[in-house]
């Protein structure tokens, strides 16, 4: 096998996997894969995601935030809205493809649906799973589904071929979706392996986003506990199928291993799906458990073993980490605001600080929720109980949160004591400066198509 001078990358990202289901973050769901990744690496406890599923995945993918990209929600459905990332955005799957990778995108996608917005038009050469969400796997067990309504499908596509429907995406093969993942992932490190190139994986699960559903397999998993603990239990196996994968292949010390969710855990119907630990609140809420997700990485030999990060990290912050941890950090496009921070010194145990101070959290109308300003916090506007069906509420006031004295966010300080208005304005910075870089490039407005900025700007 050819040595190969960059290292592989595996980005494994779970779907509305809280702070508090996996093992090595306290959950009693046995997660021995996970938790073993966590002591081979570094586990990050203040991860910040959008809180919401397309966000999300707009900023992992691009390392801008979705104000900049036009993502800022899920599509609606029935809408016909035209949504994700126009063809002008660039990728970690452009990035590596660039770089001469192997790039494979398998599972759900979810920043656009139409043909040159989905993975294979997006720097994958090869891609398999479902565009949008998964929620889409019961809509034709209803007996009123409209028979001229497109039927959900799974798609398959190649670099430079349009994608093409390979079977339905209904309530049966939803059971089945993470172990077709793994197994397309598995296959995918091999040929690569095999080859002596260096490949990215995106390996992107749909566990544990509504409907619940668990392989037969992994009845029962978890004990006692329900579909949702089964679910993790499965989520830890397949992940330690696709570790064990590349060690099978011979290149696990040469291979990044990223691994988090999309958001955190949610409530639906009163109902929670999954735990986000000590932290309140749940995907949709402008809370620090509506934002903060569990994320893993592992490096033998350059990220040091067993490591614990507080410090703030965010989703846009892996197109420019990754790239340098590449050697290729010249490839981060200089011709478009980049929000991500290279925190690869802080994984790599070279700096106590990840270079990230403060996290901006936009709603899905575009506005200004919260900004979190080191240990402080403050609400803008509020997204109070009922996740993503509740209203956001202004107060007169913005509310402000000590995280170090108030991780839960119970006791606003301006209510109190008004003693900390100046935590306001430090929060104001990065906003002032994030408007004033939107002056010279002006946001991406969703479903439009965009060719670039002016070369004079």
């Amino acid at each position: 096998m050819p040595n190969q001078t960059r290292p592989n990358v595996v980005f494994i990202l779970a779907d509305n996997v809280g702070l508090g289901d996996l093992g090595c973050y306290g959950s009693t769901i046995p997660t021995p894969r996970l938790d073993a990744l966590a002591v081979e690496g570094i586990r990050l406890e203040n991860y910040n995601t959008e809180a919401q599923c397309t966000p999300t995945r707009a900023a992992v993918l691009t390392g801008r935030m979705p104000l900049r990209s036009g993502t800022c929600s899920v599509p609606v459905p029935g809408t016909g809205e035209h949504y994700g990332l126009c063809p002008w955005e660039y990728t970690l799957g452009d990035l590596f493809s660039d770089l001469d990778y192997r790039t494979a995108c398998f599972g759900k996608w979810h920043v656009g649906d139409t043909v040159d917005r989905l993975p294979n038009a997006q720097g994958f050469d090869e891609w398999w799973g479902i565009p949008n969400s998964s929620d889409e796997a019961s809509y034709t067990a209803h007996p009123l589904y409209p028979e001229e309504f497109p039927v959900p499908s799974i798609l398959a596509g190649a670099k430079g071929e349009p994608s093409r429907p390979v079977e339905l995406f209904d309530l049966q093969n939803r059971k089945f979706m993470d172990e077709r993942i793994t197994a397309r992932s598995v296959d995918f490190i091999e040929r690569s392996a095999a080859a002596g190139e260096p490949f990215f994986l995106y390996a992107s699960f749909t566990t544990v986003h509504p409907p619940l559903a668990v392989h037969p397999d992994f009845e029962g998993a978890s004990g006692s506990s329900g579909v949702v603990a089964d679910s993790i239990v499965e989520l830890d196996h397949r992940t330690g199928q696709i570790l064990d994968a590349l060690t099978a292949a011979g290149v696990a010390e040469n291979t990044i291993v990223v691994w988090s969710s999309d958001n955190a855990a949610g409530e639906l119907i009163g109902q929670a799906i999954g735990s986000n630990g000590l932290w309140r609140g749940s995907f949709g809420q402008t809370w620090e458990g509506s934002v903060r997700a569990p994320a893993l990485v592992r490096w033998p030999g350059r990220v040091p073993e067993g490591q614990i990060s507080r410090e703030i990290v965010a989703a846009v912050d892996w197109l420019p980490t990754l790239a340098a941890m590449s050697g290729a950090a010249e490839r981060v496009p200089a011709d478009r605001p980049i929000d991500g921070v290279d925190v690869s010194p802080h994984l790599r145990g070279e700096s106590e600080q990840s270079g990230r101070d403060h996290f901006m959290l936009y709603g899905s109308d575009g506005e200004l929720l919260t900004v979190k300003w080191k240990t402080m916090k403050v609400h803008f506007r509020k997204a109070l109980e009922g996740a993503l069906f509740g209203p956001y509420v202004t107060p007169q006031i913005p509310a402000v949160y000590d995280l170090v004295a108030d991780p839960n966010e119970k006791y606003d300080i301006m209510e109190t004591t008004l003693s900390d208005g100046w935590a306001i304005a430090a929060a104001l910075r990065p906003v002032a400066a994030l408007q004033e870089s939107a002056r010279r490039f002006p946001h991406i407005r969703t479903g439009d198509d965009f060719t670039g900025y002016a070369r004079d700007r």
